[in-house]
């Protein structure tokens, strides 16, 4: 799976590259068009002049023509390139937001009194820690057809959007499979096409709103018989309005087949790569007929449903009869494509549905990522702290396994890690439903709440020893208000006797709640946590780590954070930054010895490019920082490579630390490639 995942990526890459060229295409046809229209009216001005100076027996001047072909062509390409670099740049910061509620989301909170509103919560939460993602907000539309979507320019602020009729008419293994299509959407990089579609064919349309705009003037231009001209201006008004409006609809009609063309195949995938996440091809082909059994189907009502067509699981809004302008596959074909067998019968009634869904209310959930990138201070690998018993054993299990929270990582698991990048399994959904039933649920209460959420991160941060945990709270009684306080104190207890495995899981469960933070809080919150971090002068993994998620996943809901854009395809130019890479992965807790072998494992991984040890001093998490950054530009191929190597760092020692676990993971999804957990066996 793993060639499938990074194919994918570069697959959505090249897609964003040739509707790029389609959207050029449109562009210039529409250009080409007014220049020619420009052209036209030139002559007919040149000719009106003529006439008139020819009455009065003057010489009268005239206009080039081509002159009227460049404003009439140039304008409309203005018009259009703003029109789409506006829409695009608002989408960029929030995009996900946006989209939900331009088609009528609204964002639910977890202390909602509606069972099936608490059951879509739980699945979501369920998927995401499974699939190594952050957990997106959950949006819900008051619409009877049954559709969802995932909107967002990156995972960091992805949202995904259920209807009303979903949660009422589908059961809880329907509803699984439809998440779960929504969320292979965001590992195969499709979100960010479906925005930039949204936001360059808009320029497209601002031509016809101004061709719309000129029409309505028209009863604002006085005919009388004092403004000789007036005459003229109404017809130059209603041609160019008449003309604006057709070429506008002409390419809105060119971005249709355009969202149809990109979005058609890729449903298909998004229904494969939900089977294999659920395992229960039944699941996703119940939801589809579901759709078809009832007499609403999939279809929205909402005035903007049609902006977000190519997003949603199923056709959202009518496409026409013949089938060129839909986004998404016939019904039939999608549902053959997953049970071949199938009778080509539908679920008849939504009442049947609505049985089975308010069944298996239960479930809980939450999701896992280590991400990484931008607030902790500079600390020497060497200088982390060593390891810490976990539930009476040391983090350093049996040669060949790390202890996880009751389960054992195996090197081969440790190998194989990259091979379930962008390709959660079942079992992982499994794992992730058993953790979090062994969470305490004070903790889980604390997550999904905006205040409490605060005081949670910072209880993670507070030390086992009771020396430097006073000496935190005392810090944090300097920074924060009292009530937080308290509420870290009350939390100390149950993060305590956690397991370390459920940390990160807890930490992206409180995500969405910490995005609700204003930026005043957000600005308060973090010297706080910082001031934490570096209350023992040193930085450990998780710290670390935990500074990187907040970073990566919540800074970007206060300031837009600029995409990544491919630059390399080959390692030979980002050498440096591979050999301080797999140093730094060799000095997390080695000795000199041990770091050289790790070293090596990992540059066998790269066969051709000549790497070299670096100097313990280049050895930080600031300049890991920037390491990783840098390689983020790499191609998908490349990183999968990175990602391999590090794997074979790590396992060297046929030892797998419970650091070592974390960091990878982390490393991986600061290079956009979602991990899910190691689920190890339990012990």
């Amino acid at each position: 799976m793993t060639t499938q995942f990074f194919e994918r990526q570069d697959s959505a890459r090249s897609q964003t590259t040739r509707l790029l060229f389609l959207f050029v295409l449109a562009v210039l046809a529409i250009v080409i068009a007014l220049s020619v229209f420009g052209y036209l009216a030139g002559n007919m001005v040149n000719e009106a002049n003529s006439r008139q100076q020819n009455f009065r027996s003057g010489t009268g001047n005239t206009v080039s023509p081509w002159l009227f072909a460049a404003l009439f062509g140039g304008g409309s390409l203005i018009v259009i390139v703003l029109g789409s670099l506006y829409q695009v740049s608002q989408l960029k910061f929030g995009g996900g937001t946006r989209v939900a509620e331009s088609v009528g989301g609204r964002q639910l909170a977890h202390h909602t009194s509606d069972p099936l509103e608490r059951r879509l919560l739980n699945v979501v939460e369920e998927m995401a820690i499974a699939s190594g993602t952050p957990v997106p907000p959950v949006y819900m539309m008051d619409e009877t057809g049954i559709n969802a979507f995932a909107a967002g320019y990156m995972p960091s602020d992805a949202v995904v959007g259920v209807t009303r009729g979903a949660i009422e008419n589908l059961s809880r293994d329907e509803l699984q499979g439809v998440i779960a299509h929504e969320f292979s959407h965001i590992f195969n990089g499709d979100m960010r096409t479906n925005i930039r579609l949204i936001g360059v064919l808009h320029g497209i349309l601002v031509l016809s709103l101004i061709g719309h705009m000129l029409l309505r003037s028209l009863r604002y231009v006085s005919t009388g018989s004092g403004n000789k001209n007036s005459g003229g201006i109404v017809v130059v008004l209603l041609i160019l309005g008449l003309v604006l409006v057709v070429l506008g609809s002409l390419g809105s009609f060119l971005g249709g087949l355009i969202k149809a063309a990109v979005s058609r195949q890729r449903e298909f995938l998004a229904d494969a790569s939900a089977v294999q996440f659920t395992r229960n091809p039944l699941g996703i082909s119940g939801a589809l007929k579901r759709i078809g059994g009832v007499i609403y189907g999939s279809k929205l009502q909402h005035p903007n449903a049609a902006m977000a067509s190519h997003m949603y699981f199923a056709q959202g809004v009518f496409e026409g009869l013949s089938g060129l302008m839909a986004t998404h596959p016939p019904l039939p074909k999608r549902i053959a494509a997953i049970e071949p067998t199938w009778d080509g019968s539908f679920f008849a009634t939504a009442a049947e549905t609505s049985v089975r869904a308010g069944q298996a209310l239960s479930g809980t959930a939450s999701a896992a990522a280590a991400g990484m990138s931008g607030l902790a201070p500079t600390a020497r690998m060497s200088e982390l702290d060593p390891p810490r018993q976990v539930g009476g054993r040391s983090e350093r299990s049996s040669a060949g396994t790390a202890n996880v929270g009751g389960r054992t990582i195996s090197v081969p698991e440790m190998m194989g890690a990259t091979d379930r990048v962008g390709a959660p399994q079942d079992e992982h959904r499994v794992y992730a439903h058993r953790l979090l039933e062994q969470l305490d649920p004070v903790l889980i209460q604390a997550a999904h709440e905006p205040y409490s959420a605060r005081a949670l991160v910072m209880a993670l941060l507070i030390d086992p020893d009771p020396a430097l945990a006073n000496q935190q709270l005392a810090i944090l009684q300097r920074m924060v208000p009292v009530d937080l306080l308290n509420a870290v104190v009350t939390l100390l207890p149950p993060v305590k006797a956690m397991a370390n495995a459920a940390r990160l899981p807890l930490i992206d469960m409180s995500l969405p709640m910490l995005r609700m933070m204003s930026l005043p809080q957000y600005q308060a919150f973090i010297p706080a946590f910082q001031a934490l971090v570096q209350a023992d002068q040193r930085l450990s993994v998780f710290e670390w780590t935990l500074s990187q998620v907040l970073y990566r996943h919540l800074h970007v809901n206060f300031m837009a954070r600029p995409v990544v854009p491919t630059q390399y395809h080959s390692l030979a130019g980002l050498k440096s930054e591979v050999s301080v890479l797999l140093t730094t992965l060799a000095r997390t807790g080695n000795s000199e010895p041990e770091v050289d072998r790790a070293f090596a494992a990992a540059a066998g991984q790269l066969p051709g490019l000549p790497l070299s040890l670096v100097s313990a001093e280049l050895c930080t998490f600031a300049e890991l920082e920037k390491v990783v950054q840098k390689l983020a530009q790499a191609s998908a191929k490349l990183r999968r490579q990175v990602l391999m190597a590090c794997a074979a760092c790590v396992s060297s020692d046929n030892v797998v630390r419970i650091r070592e676990v974390e960091l990878v993971r982390g490393i991986a999804d600061l290079l956009d490639c979602p991990m899910p957990p190691l689920v190890g066996r339990q012990e």
